[in-house]
């Protein structure tokens, strides 16, 4: 049977194996931030792998892990990605996905193989753990502890119902959260976002004529890369809305860029002020802040650099930068110094080295016009 799917989820059946099925089971990973994701590690088949917790995915393989352990494709899937990118993926089937302190272990596990070279990479994970997994599960997570609680669901959590969002929609953590007053937003939770909100172009449309924020900058660039490839370089918008509110707790000074994903994202740096519970058999979410009020102000760099080919270029370009630089113009100077050859991967998880050490950096940019020097900063 082959399924097609244009959402982001859908639901196959495996089977979660608990030590005693009488009573409550957790299992407690520990957690590392690499490049802005989560990273878990499991017992897959009997062998340790590291894999990204992302509650906006569904569970996935890399090809090279596939092929190493020779998984048979058993269906397909149509997936549509964080960009709205849609392809089909081959299925094939985990044996054994035991957490790491071997307190609950997933059999016969659905997952998306994704075509060579693998996307994960540079976070050394061998694969992706979505919310399609969890489906039965509580989940907790502690940013502070750098931990995720898994629960077996029997019983409700214990937090308020005061502190509770109910999802919007079954199995996957899409809820609505409030722009000022009176303005609904439908976003997911999604950890594999790496920021703390992302708004989705037709939501920016909508919010505009209600004046839930104030635009800072048009740019132009390239996307994110999501697991059925990068965006296609787009027109973006960087708006900051003066108040944001999940549940009973205010943010402030909350700037965004738009882009193209399924679904308007609250990231990863939501975990950052508060514990996050999920409750997906009874579709809840739970956010238990550290502070009630808390203030995101902050200032923007006026281009987007990264590494393509070895070599720094333009990515995005905001505001008064548009019609000096272009997208793919490349950086050959910093401060006076020639640029080297860069990793792509490790510019991803650290960043560029040139770049951390002042506030006003000097850039020399070869663009179709020969040579321009612009200052990079944040505005």
């Amino acid at each position: 049977m082959r399924i097609r799917n244009k959402i982001i989820f859908s639901w196959l059946f495996f089977m979660i194996i608990y030590p005693v099925a009488a009573q409550q089971y957790k299992a407690v990973l520990p957690y590392r931030v690499i490049g802005g994701k989560m990273i878990v590690d499991m017992v897959m088949n009997g062998t340790p792998r590291s894999f990204i917790f992302d509650t906006g995915g569904r569970t996935a393989l890399t090809g090279e892990i596939c092929e190493e352990l020779g998984l048979v494709v058993v269906d397909s899937l149509q997936v549509t990605d964080v960009n709205s990118n849609v392809a089909a993926y081959p299925i094939v089937a985990i044996e054994s996905l035991l957490t790491s302190d071997e307190k609950i272990n997933f059999r016969n596990v659905p997952a998306m193989k994704l075509p060579e070279p693998s996307p994960f990479e540079c976070f050394r994970a061998d694969g992706l753990i979505g919310s399609d997994l969890l489906g039965r599960m509580i989940v907790e997570i502690d940013g502070k502890a750098k931990t995720v609680t898994l629960t077996s669901a029997e019983r409700a959590s214990a937090i308020s119902l005061r502190k509770m969002i109910p999802f919007t929609r079954s199995g996957i953590p899409v809820i609505a959260l409030q722009a000022g007053a009176g303005n609904n937003i439908v976003c997911l939770f999604d950890t594999g976002c790496p920021g703390f909100f992302s708004l989705k172009d037709t939501d920016f449309e909508a919010l505009q004529s209600a004046a839930a924020f104030d635009i800072l900058a048009e740019g132009y660039g390239e996307g994110s890369i999501g697991v059925a490839g990068m965006a296609a370089a787009n027109v973006s918008r960087r708006v900051c809305f003066p108040l944001l509110s999940v549940g009973g707790t205010k943010f402030r000074n909350v700037s965004a860029e738009t882009s193209t994903p399924p679904f308007t994202l609250l990231g990863i740096k939501l975990l950052d002020y508060g514990n996050v519970t999920l409750d997906y058999p009874r579709a809840r979410f739970y956010f238990e802040a550290y502070e009630p009020e808390n203030d995101l102000e902050s200032k923007h760099y006026n281009v987007a650099l990264r590494v393509k080919e070895g070599e720094l270029i333009v990515s995005v370009v905001w505001g008064d930068m548009k019609g000096v630089v272009e997208v793919g113009d490349k950086v050959t100077k910093i401060n006076g110094k020639p640029v080297g050859k860069y990793d792509f991967c490790e510019s991803i998880i650290n960043g560029i080295p040139e770049l951390k050490t002042k506030k006003k950096t000097k850039l020399a940019i070869q663009t179709r016009q020969g040579e321009r020097i612009i200052v990079y900063q944040k505005e």
